[in-house]
């Protein structure tokens, strides 16, 4: 699925997370809290491809973590006094990172499976402990997360949903083409529930 079409699904999923979740029930009544807590599920939507750099979200990763590591070894050679000066905030920067990057072995495996999906809860649970992040901002990147495999479970290729353990690809029993006509009317049937939910449900 593309890139637009996974954000659109990410989208719907947080819609029934909000609905159907009562734990994400709080943020109805703070309207700040929930636009972050779609930001998070948007981000989420899109994280699974983050393990190609042709992707939306790969081609910023890539580039954005090439000019971190540039400016890093520029301080090192001419200013080492501001990496000891920001230690604590490298550190967490480390943290967020190490597990992307060892995740990371090519388009559409481990990013793609449970296994993923129950290591991103656990580092989930570590980064509201260790920053006191709300857990329903985290929450809200795993349902985008979810929300990609399904989008990708539904489409030709599939997804390796138990990797390591099989690298067998499973679909589910409709699937359509990446990028084609059929992917195309469902994010607009998508787009059109979405508008006609929150109108009703707000109005």
């Amino acid at each position: 699925m593309m890139a637009p079409g996974h954000q659109v699904v990410g989208f719907t999923f947080g819609v029934g997370a909000l609905a159907l979740i009562p734990q994400f029930e709080v943020m109805t009544e703070r309207p700040y809290q929930t636009i972050l807590f779609f930001v998070f599920v948007l981000f989420g939507s899109l994280l699974p491809d983050i393990d190609t750099p042709a992707s939306k979200l790969g081609h910023k990763f890539w580039r954005g973590l090439m000019t971190i590591f540039t400016i890093a070894f520029l301080c090192y050679l001419f200013a080492p006094h501001y990496l000891n000066t920001y230690r604590d905030e490298l550190k967490v920067f480390v943290m967020l990172l190490l597990p992307v990057l060892i995740m990371i072995r090519g388009h559409r495996k481990m990013t793609h499976s449970l296994l993923f999906v129950s290591l991103l809860v656990g580092y989930c649970l570590i980064l509201e402990q260790t920053l006191q992040i709300p857990w329903f901002y985290l929450g809200g990147m795993v349902v985008g997360v979810v929300s990609h495999l399904f989008g990708d479970f539904i489409t030709k290729q599939g997804i390796p949903l138990v990797y390591p353990l099989s690298r067998k690809y499973i679909q589910f029993f409709f699937t359509f083409r990446t990028g084609s006509n059929t992917e195309r009317m469902l994010v607009y049937s998508l787009v059109l529930w979405n508008v006609w939910f929150l109108t009703s449900t707000v109005f």
